[in-house]
């Protein structure tokens, strides 16, 4: 059986996925909106890598109403986190045609990769899909504009890391990985995909950082708190932290960020978001380590912290990057000289 890509979400992600996957031959299905959609239509949306610039031409639709579904298909989310819960219920419960002719939801026989930031999307996905596969991605991509995307890790795409959700195998990972491999990611299969997410969390907690900040040391320091609030409350969570430097040593040197010649890398996808005044993911994200705290009884002061700067940003329309440290230290007080602080605190 030929399985089917269908990658719901034409960001920066979504769209390097899907061109990678048709240039190393597989099946193909981009679901896209507004612009992007409207560019994919056209055949207009211009795919930057180092070597190349070039238009796509990729089977697009607008949403599961133009789909028809089939045992085979698996569906591959690239929604920001926020926009993950209605879009898993929107195509969830869509028939499905199994070989014999008979129809299924296809929550029951197909099965979803969730490849958000943070802890939340798989958690959605396992409400409803019955086969549930977490992913995490580490990949240069950027959404420039409307029909316009760079992707500019070289010389691979970028690394990924598989694993069935919550735990444990699923026959189907090692064709999906040997998919993503031939489609220029390094990837990883792991029994134990939670660890590797939380990681990433570690590291996204970041992001809002970059987005509002200038670069310097401060920022760094800044950045080196909120990674360690957050795995102080995972970890007390009970969700154990993976190694991601071990884990893909002698790899990132390979997914270095390249110039291209056409629409260059944009930063990470908050300072994207932030730039373009689009919804931001940072509730679920330095929100999540927020949340997890409360559930402990404690808090995580300097996590909810940026959370709020970010949305006070968002509210008015703070250009991404354009923050001084003197913002950041009204933002952080304990990052100031002499200030005694702990990575998260009870209460």
């Amino acid at each position: 059986m030929t399985t089917r890509y269908i990658i719901i979400g034409a960001g920066a992600v979504g769209v390097t996925l899907a061109a990678e996957l048709q240039r190393a031959g597989r099946e193909v299905l981009l679901i896209a909106r507004g612009g992007q959609l409207a560019a994919l239509r056209a055949g207009t949306l211009r795919y930057a890598r180092p070597d190349a610039t070039r238009t796509l031409s990729l089977p697009v639709a607008g949403g599961p109403a133009e789909v028809t579904l089939a045992e085979g298909d698996i569906l591959v989310l690239t929604t920001k986190t926020q926009d993950a819960d209605p879009v898993l219920a929107d195509w969830a419960w869509r028939p499905a045609r199994s070989p014999d002719g008979s129809w299924r939801a296809a929550a029951a026989v197909i099965p979803v990769i969730t490849v958000q930031n943070g802890l939340d999307a798989e958690r959605a996905a396992l409400r409803r899909f019955t086969t549930v596969f977490g992913g995490v991605l580490l990949v240069a991509a950027g959404y420039v504009a409307a029909g316009e995307v760079a992707a500019t890790g070289w010389p691979a795409v970028g690394i990924a890391w598989l694993g069935a959700y919550p735990q444990g195998g699923h026959p189907l990972l090692a064709g999906v990985a040997a998919d993503f491999t031939a489609a220029g990611f390094l990837t990883h299969v792991t029994p134990e995909i939670l660890p590797v997410k939380a990681a990433k969390l570690t590291v996204s907690v970041t992001f809002a950082l970059a987005a509002l900040y200038r670069p310097g040391p401060l920022r760094d320091r800044a950045a080196a708190l909120l990674a360690g609030e957050a795995r102080d409350i995972l970890t007390a969570s009970g969700l154990g932290v993976a190694d991601l430097a071990d884990d893909a040593a002698g790899e990132r040197s390979q997914i270095a960020p390249r110039p291209t010649a056409g629409p260059q890398y944009t930063g990470n996808s908050t300072a994207q978001s932030l730039t373009r005044a689009a919804p931001v993911e940072t509730d679920f994200l330095n929100g999540e380590i927020v949340l997890a705290a409360r559930l402990l009884g404690r808090a995580a002061p300097a996590n909810f912290a940026v959370a709020e700067r970010v949305h006070r940003a968002l509210r008015e329309g703070t250009p991404a990057g354009s923050l001084d440290d003197a913002d950041l230290l009204t933002t952080l007080p304990q990052l100031a000289p002499g200030h005694l602080t702990a990575a998260s605190s009870r209460g």
